[in-house]
């Protein structure tokens, strides 16, 4: 794939079409941002460019020997590192020391065929202390015809010392009306107002997109969990019984769960703002315009901000059950002007 064919993300492209074109290609680069924006297919096609043996004006030529071994993924001089390319036994998708520690007795290898070796690290952030220690010596004293890419969720994992020996590119989300274009010129059955709404809820990621419009099975849950909300939003126990029982017995897709929630409530958000055309949940418009006028634009800021804590909460593993039932229930109070909770 050529840089030019991946979508958005203009700013970062042109700055790497112009390092190949002036012939100032950084050693260490830093893609952060969520999964699905694009992170590694800039990559890879940063490394297409990085090993053609006939670029022009920052473009790789897509038909040369090396252009083609990028393409299938075969070139020897480009390495997506994993734990399990260097250990098939290994189960951890952290990046380990080890494999920092064998990525590093081959970085010193010079170029099978091409004029530079690219090394693609996914999921860098989470290399430990002693990882990212032993990634530092290469950093202070890299190969010159070596570049290594980290993907990053999150840079702040990183150390002083990667960061100030990196380029650091910030993937922002896409914008909605591009991930929309995308699922349309990609799904012919897929109608304009279901494209909305899936680009809303992608959050920007075009992989996200993509698995909600391949899954038939995540259209079910997102009505469910749209079902559950409005269940909370009732104001009786037994709505608020019935949104727990469904959470406590959804613990796989709980990360799917609170995306659509947080979707929920920022459109109550822009509704309470009369902002309606940034609203996502389109189909349910009319439930959500009731749900607006029950509650105050701060509560509907309160709602997303205690989706946002508990998701906090089960990322460090807190009991799912316990977290998603005291969830529901703040969710619940929040709504009804209810808080029975001890304030000592």
């Amino acid at each position: 794939m050529q840089l030019c064919d991946v979508l958005g993300h203009e700013r970062i492209k042109t700055a790497l079409a112009n390092s190949v074109r002036e012939q100032r290609v950084g050693h260490a680069y830093i893609f952060e941002g969520a999964r699905g924006t694009g992170r590694m297919t800039t990559a890879a096609a940063f490394a297409q460019l990085l090993v053609c043996e006939n670029p022009s004006d920052g473009k790789a030529c897509g038909v040369c020997r090396g252009c083609v071994m990028a393409e299938s993924g075969s070139h020897p001089d480009i390495r997506v590192i994993t734990n399990q390319l260097y250990d098939s036994s290994k189960k951890s998708e952290d990046v380990l020391v080890d494999t920092v520690r064998s990525m590093k007795s081959e970085i010193y290898i010079k170029p099978y065929t091409a004029t530079r070796k690219i090394y693609i690290v996914p999921r860098a952030d989470t290399m430990n202390v002693y990882a990212q220690n032993s990634l530092l010596k290469v950093l202070e004293e890299p190969p010159e015809y070596c570049t290594i890419i980290l993907i990053a969720e999150n840079s702040n994992m990183f150390l002083p010392t990667i960061l100030s020996r990196a380029v650091v590119f910030n993937f922002e989300p896409l914008e909605r009306g591009l991930v929309k274009k995308y699922l349309l010129e990609h799904f012919a059955d897929m109608s304009e107002s279901d494209a909305e709404v899936k680009a809303g809820m992608s959050g920007g990621s075009i992989g996200s997109a993509l698995t909600l419009a391949a899954d038939s099975e995540a259209d079910e849950l997102r009505r469910e969990t749209l079902h559950s909300v409005m269940l909370i939003a009732k104001g009786d126990y037994a709505g608020l019984y019935g949104a727990v029982l469904f959470l406590k017995k959804n613990k796989k897709t709980v990360d799917f769960i609170l995306n659509v929630m947080k979707s929920v409530f920022r459109d109550l958000i822009y509704i309470s703002a009369k902002q309606y055309k940034k609203t996502v949940n389109a189909d349910v418009r009319r439930q959500l315009d009731v749900l607006a006028d029950k509650i105050t634009a701060e509560c509907a800021v309160s709602l997303l901000e205690i989706v946002f804590r508990y998701e906090d909460y089960l990322d460090k593993n807190i009991s799912h059950a316990l977290t998603v039932q005291c969830m529901a229930t703040e969710l619940w109070e929040a709504i009804h002007d209810r808080d029975y909770r001890s304030k000592v």
